[in-house]
């Protein structure tokens, strides 16, 4: 082994252990997310249920990420446990207030609520069971690390070397785009598909609960005159509404909704649904907490779909021309 090979596989494998480090507590998450559904239930208050935010700046800008701070007291054999956790695989915080809010509204300070828990393990519970996408950013994050950096081991060495290898690193290069397209893809296809059911959902009167518009800061270092910045906002909303007695929150506006936005678009949404303001909801019939302000497909809905079928045929075109024409 040269010299030359030792730096490459060393340095790619900083990052494979980093993508290691962040897969496996993401795959421990993702079981316990798939385990919780079959997990005992048990009464539970709401302790806290307040949030925070903590202003981001980096060279490129600034943005305000906030946090939810949510946590549950519950009794097991006698046992007084709390957790925090919502569901399993949770982000955080978000740079989108509403999000922060929505869990707010559906949590009040001392709200009584059920948890399951893992029955060898009491102390681990959550108050959503089952599977969310969110269980999966965790290791999608993780295999960002991981996939990269044995592709660079790989195609250096079919480069360095003239082998198969090389073909081996330019397939999963190909496989990086069209897994990326494949999960746009599915996304975005979700979307549409509830955009397109919910012009015939049921509704329900509902009421403006919280609105705010948030910001962010973007600078351009590659600017001729130099440094100039943008500022992008979203305007986001939780609205409540009445389902069957039981009351349900939810923030979706239309399905596909751009998260940034104009100034001046922020301010038109924030104008057309101010707090206090009574709407109509559509919610779905077999899960009222998805509840839409703007049914049917909005040219919004087009853009992840889109997105997912570029990368994916990128992807394709790179196995079917790219491939044999490289390894020829």
């Amino acid at each position: 082994m040269q010299r030359d090979d030792i730096w490459v596989i060393c340095g790619a494998s900083v990052f494979i252990l980093i993508g290691a480090a962040i897969m496996l507590p993401g795959i421990r998450n993702l079981y316990r997310a798939l385990a919780s559904a079959g997990w005992p239930r048990t009464a539970a208050t709401v302790i806290t249920s307040d949030r925070s935010a903590e202003a981001e700046h980096d060279r490129d800008g600034s943005s305000t990420m906030y946090l939810a701070n949510i946590q549950f007291r519950y009794e097991v054999a006698g046992h007084e446990y709390t957790t925090d956790v919502l569901h399993f695989g949770q982000t955080g915080g978000s740079g989108d207030s509403s999000e922060v809010e929505l869990r707010r509204f559906r949590y009040p300070l001392g709200a009584e609520v059920t948890v399951v828990y893992n029955p060898h393990a009491p102390a681990i519970a959550a108050a959503e069971p089952g599977f969310t996408a969110e269980a999966l950013l965790l290791p999608g994050a993780g295999l960002a690390f991981l996939v990269p950096a044995i592709m660079c081991i790989v195609l250096y060495l079919g480069m360095s070397r003239g082998s198969a290898l090389f073909g081996v690193g330019l397939a999963m290069f190909a496989g990086i785009f069209a897994i990326l397209g494949c999960a746009f893809l599915t996304m975005g296809l979700v979307n549409l598909a509830r955009a397109w059911e919910s012009q015939h959902w049921p509704q329900a009167p509902g009421v403006i609960r919280y609105g705010q518009i948030d910001s962010s800061t973007h600078i351009d270092q590659s600017a001729d005159s130099g440094p100039a910045s943008s500022t992008s906002a979203g305007d986001h909303i939780v609205f409540g509404y009445e389902v069957n007695g039981k009351q349900h929150y939810s923030n979706v506006r239309l399905f596909g909704q751009v998260a940034e936005q104009s100034s001046l678009s922020a301010h038109d949404v924030a104008l057309q649904y101010p707090v206090g303001k009574v709407v109509s909801v559509h919610y779905a019939p077999g899960n009222p907490d998805l509840g839409v302000l703007e049914p049917g497909i909005q040219r919004e809905a087009y853009w992840l779909p889109g997105a997912g079928a570029a990368f994916l045929l990128f992807g394709l075109a790179i196995f079917i021309w790219g491939i044999p024409a490289l390894t020829r």
